[in-house]
């Protein structure tokens, strides 16, 4: 995008304000834009882009269309359009757009990051691995590529490879909630826990407002009481087995010590619960436990 005069100067405004987490004048400052110039696709995508930084996806779809109505290559809305349909988990038409998208701007590293979320979250690690190269490919210092590419290492089970991933993310002094997120999860993979409550500190420190990380870290939390971590001693080896070795291992288990199984998951539920209130109790103080937060 190569902008010049009032346009430089209204999408300047406004892309600091929608970095600053001022949305409500960043969205006055574009719609004066879009005043000045009814036409401007560059208006409307800077409109859409901001709506998507807010969260409202809707919005955001409706501005990118009229972003595509006055051009339809315009790279900055169909960029919007991809990631907010990814974000609502349409995936079908993630897919369409983030072709589309990449049709325009071949060396978007997003749309391979968005494909390999997808294909990680449905276990094919190989398809996560080709889009996650692809990404690092074009933007090989990203410090949130990388944090995902030591998750990707760390559920293959290539714990030296996630932790060489994970030096290399941190090396470039992430200021990025995202970032720390997946490098608890990586953490958290490998049966690191310290780690995984540092990292989600720090995630929650940058963005204390995200819903999903207060939770992550809330659960993150559980796991610094050592008898809610003996409990999990099964399932750290679990992440050394692929699934049918370790289902196998549960059915001879259950077969010949099933009495001690049925006593190991009424303690892990208990450890699991107890943690939980301490937690509680820990972050919103003993009243919480009256009140709904």
């Amino acid at each position: 995008m190569s902008l010049h005069g009032p346009d430089a100067f209204h999408y300047e405004r406004a892309f600091q304000l929608m970095n600053w987490r001022r949305f409500a004048e960043a969205i006055e400052e574009t719609e004066k834009w879009i005043l000045e110039d009814p036409e401007n696709a560059d208006a409307y995508g800077m409109l859409a882009q901001i709506h998507m930084k807010a969260g409202s996806y809707d919005h955001a779809l409706h501005w990118s269309a009229e972003a595509l109505r006055c051009d339809p290559e315009n790279a900055l809305a169909w960029f919007v359009r991809a990631v907010s349909l990814y974000s609502q988990g349409n995936e079908a038409l993630f897919l369409e757009a983030a072709a589309e998208g990449q049709r325009i701007d071949p060396l978007e590293s997003y749309y391979p990051f968005l494909k390999f979320n997808i294909y990680h979250k449905k276990g094919d690690f190989q398809a996560a691995r080709e889009e996650m190269d692809r990404a690092l490919r074009f933007a090989p210092d990203r410090s949130l590529f990388l944090a995902a590419d030591s998750y990707l290492r760390a559920n293959s089970r290539d714990f030296e490879g996630s932790l060489s991933s994970e030096s290399m993310a941190l090396f470039h002094d992430p200021e990025d909630d995202q970032t720390y997120l997946y490098l608890a999860w990586a953490a958290d993979r490998r049966g690191d826990y310290g780690k995984e409550i540092e990292f989600m500190k720090n995630a929650i420190r940058i963005d204390p407002t995200d819903e999903q990380i207060r939770n992550e870290y809330l659960n993150s939390l559980q796991k610094k009481y050592w008898f809610y971590r003996v409990l999990l001693l099964p399932f750290m080896v679990k992440k050394r087995f692929s699934k049918w070795q370790f289902f196998l291992v549960w059915v001879v288990l259950w077969l010949v010590f099933r009495p001690f199984v049925l006593l190991f998951l009424l303690l892990y539920v208990l450890a699991y619960w107890l943690s939980k209130l301490l937690v509680r109790v820990q972050v919103f103080g003993w009243r919480s436990l009256f009140r709904k937060i």
